[in-house]
C-alpha cells in the first residue's frame, strides 16, 4: 500500500521532475478546508495505483517559493507530471470524478 509522500523545494526535482513514474502533486494547506475533503481521496488514489503511479503532496504555505514556481494561485491545486513535463492541472477540488481523471491522463 502507497501514501501520498510530503515534498518541498529540495525534493521536488528529484521525487517529481525525474521520477520514473507519472507523478499526482496534490498542492494544499493545512487550513484550506477543501484541501481536507479531497485528502482522503487522494490517499486512496495512491493506494489504488501503487507501483503505477507517485503521489506526492506540497504543502504550500511552507513551500511557498515552488508554489509560486508551479503558477499554483489558490489551494487545492492537482498537478499531473509525465517525464518531467506537466500534463495536467485542476484548481479547486470538484470531487472524485476531476481527481480521476488527472489519474487517466498520467496512466493513459
Amino acid at each position: 500500500m502507497s501514501t501520498p509522500v510530503a515534498v518541498n523545494e529540495l525534493s521536488f526535482v528529484q521525487d517529481v521532475l525525474k521520477s520514473e513514474l507519472p507523478v499526482f502533486v496534490d498542492v494544499s494547506a493545512e487550513w484550506c478546508p477543501p484541501c481536507k475533503l479531497a485528502a482522503p481521496i487522494v490517499a486512496e488514489l495512491a493506494a489504488q495505483h501503487a507501483g503505477k503511479l507517485k503521489v506526492v503532496m506540497i504543502d504550500g504555505e511552507e513551500a511557498a517559493a515552488l508554489v509560486a514556481t508551479l503558477g499554483v494561485r489558490g489551494f487545492p491545486t492537482f498537478l499531473g507530471f509525465k517525464n518531467g513535463d506537466l500534463v495536467a492541472r485542476q484548481s479547486g477540488f470538484g470531487g472524485r470524478r476531476g481527481l480521476e481523471a488527472i489519474v487517466a491522463t498520467l496512466l493513459g
